[in-house]
């Protein structure tokens, strides 16, 4: 018997501010779980092999940025460092403008 293949489920926060008056709706991706995987490999996967539409940031990808903060399952994270083992939800920074789905402006005053 071939070894399966885990997969997960990612839902993602998805919202453009110029389209639909910024509504925001969840999609649901479901991708391989790779040993090693983290957050921003996952969404790699997505932009790469699913959906090319998929906003998120990242940069230096060994969290010393700290640009790709986000919520992942209710708490704030970066995610190029944050490890995932099962299904999870993204969602963008709370308490900053919107540029779209998880990509949100950093340099806003709060």
């Amino acid at each position: 018997m071939a070894n399966e293949v885990q997969t997960i489920t990612v839902k993602v926060r998805r919202a453009d501010p110029d389209v639909n008056g910024g509504e925001a709706t969840y999609q649901s991706y479901t991708v391989p779980l790779e040993p090693g995987s983290t957050v921003l490999s996952v969404l790699r996967h997505i932009t790469e092999n699913i959906d090319r539409t998929l906003s998120y940031y990242r940069s230096c990808r060994i969290g010393k940025c700290a640009g790709c903060r986000m919520v992942v399952n209710g708490k704030t994270r970066l995610a190029c460092t944050t490890a995932v083992t099962g299904d999870i939800t993204l969602d963008p920074l709370p308490g900053y403008p919107l540029i779209k789905d998880l990509v949100v402006d950093l340099s806003a005053e709060r």
